[in-house]
């Protein structure tokens, strides 16, 4: 039985500051509890709300029991302290954050996001990353963080099937992939080659830049290739994730 000290301390997750500090984050959800039940993570806990029956959930269930998982319920009161969705389903998981090695093997199909700040877009786009089977996502610094609440919800369970890599120096990094064979594309709204007229190669990285000012200047000034979407009408800017969906089909069509 959880304690009321022990409630306090999972409800501190919401934070980011104790989410780094106990290497622990929140999930609200069946689906996202599912998702995270059917990948490498580990789902260290589940919270019930007192009348919540996992009887019509059998995967879960299925998997509660093969993974050994611990299972505990709380009056209504309580388990609101760790929610922060306006109608929650009355299931919170608690998941170990994993331990990335920065040397892992990349793969392919790489995107970098450069200070996307805004939790629903970056959802969106690690979503659409596990749609399109991209081997990895790059994350700078001055991005927001993967493990917000808004950022798993929207990329509805995304995260669990995504290799991703926080506070990456985007310079460094692309320098170094270059290096070894990778061609960058920088994705700016004043680049003159537009996406329908490069050839995209096997080894690549897709770079999108922040939702108010773009790619860095610093970025931008490497040297990289730049391209821009085509518009058709007279709309002055395009939402970062939608740009992300349209280049990778666009890189799965014709790679």
């Amino acid at each position: 039985m959880l304690s009321a000290s022990d409630v306090k301390n999972l409800a501190s997750l919401k934070q980011k500051k104790f989410r780094q500090l106990h290497k622990k984050f929140l999930i609200e959800g069946f689906h996202l509890v599912e998702e995270c039940l059917s990948s490498s993570f580990n789902l260290e806990r589940i919270i019930l709300r007192n009348n919540v029956d996992l009887q019509k959930h059998a995967l879960i269930l299925d998997k509660i029991s093969k993974n050994k998982v611990k299972v505990d319920a709380l009056p209504e009161k309580s388990f609101d302290k760790l929610t922060e969705t306006e109608n929650s389903q009355g299931i919170v998981g608690i998941v170990i954050k994993p331990e990335v090695n920065p040397n892992n093997e990349l793969g392919n199909l790489i995107i970098a996001l450069d200070r996307i700040s805004d939790p629903g877009n970056l959802g969106t786009i690690i979503r659409t990353a596990y749609w399109f089977g991209v081997d990895s996502v790059l994350i700078s610094n001055n991005s927001a963080d993967v493990f917000n609440s808004k950022v798993i919800r929207a990329s509805q369970g995304g995260i669990f099937h995504t290799k991703i890599f926080e506070d990456v120096n985007l310079n460094e990094k692309l320098s170094g992939l270059s290096q070894n064979g990778y061609n960058v594309y920088l994705f700016a709204p004043a680049a003159e080659k537009k996406l329908n007229d490069i050839r995209l190669s096997e080894k690549s990285v897709l770079v999108f830049g922040n939702e108010a000012e773009g790619i860095s200047g610093e970025l931008l000034n490497t040297g990289y290739e730049k391209v821009k979407i085509e518009g058709y009408s007279n709309c002055e800017s395009i939402n970062a994730a939608i740009s992300c969906g349209i280049a990778l089909y666009r890189f799965r069509t014709l790679t």
